[in-house]
């Protein structure tokens, strides 16, 4: 007598229900974490890059030591996602001292994940889509992004340019005393 046997046992499927979620989780943690680390950026889209996250408090980013990976974190200190930074050499952060002389800055010291850790730099970006003043040199070209700028960081390789822009009373307006209404 020949035995027909038209289908699978209860055992059978749960064997394979249990094998393809395997291979699922897998491959959707596997495309997810692609996702994260493959997002490349560079200075000139810096901001553009920062305001397309979703982000309803303020958003951070540090880049580590080498200038080449940088971290977006939340405002609660969770990991947002992480981008690569391209550039033509390995950015400097600048800033003008009490004199008004333009001097290369030190790395940073951060805390992330509980541990102090050295950066390049860091960047805020606020609610309402301003962000934090930063200078940064790379090669010969000055990238600077300030609080009202636009998307697009100013641009210029001439230290009278960038300091030019910086004090211009159009872009920068000087606080007088009758700004403030006092005499």
């Amino acid at each position: 007598m020949k035995l027909f046997r038209g289908g699978m046992t209860l055992f059978e499927l749960l064997i394979v229900m249990i094998v393809v979620g395997i291979v699922y989780s897998i491959g959707l943690f596997t495309l997810k974490k692609e996702k994260i680390t493959s997002s490349t950026l560079s200075l000139t889209t810096l901001k553009s890059s920062m305001k397309a996250l979703e982000h309803s408090s303020e958003i951070w980013m540090v880049c580590d030591k080498s200038c080449q990976e940088c971290r977006v974190f939340s405002a609660d200190k969770k990991l947002i996602t992480t981008f690569h930074l391209q550039s033509e050499g390995t950015p400097i952060r600048y800033g003008f001292d009490r004199f008004g002389e333009l001097k290369a800055l030190g790395s940073i010291v951060t805390r992330t994940g509980g541990a102090l850790r050295q950066g390049c730099f860091e960047l805020s970006l606020y609610p309402d889509g301003t962000l934090s003043p930063l200078i940064l040199k790379s090669k010969f070209t000055f990238y600077v992004y300030t609080p009202l700028g636009g998307d697009k960081p100013f641009v210029t390789q001439n230290e009278d340019a960038l300091r030019r822009f910086l004090f211009n009373e159009s872009t920068t307006p000087i606080k007088t005393d009758s700004y403030y209404g006092t005499h």
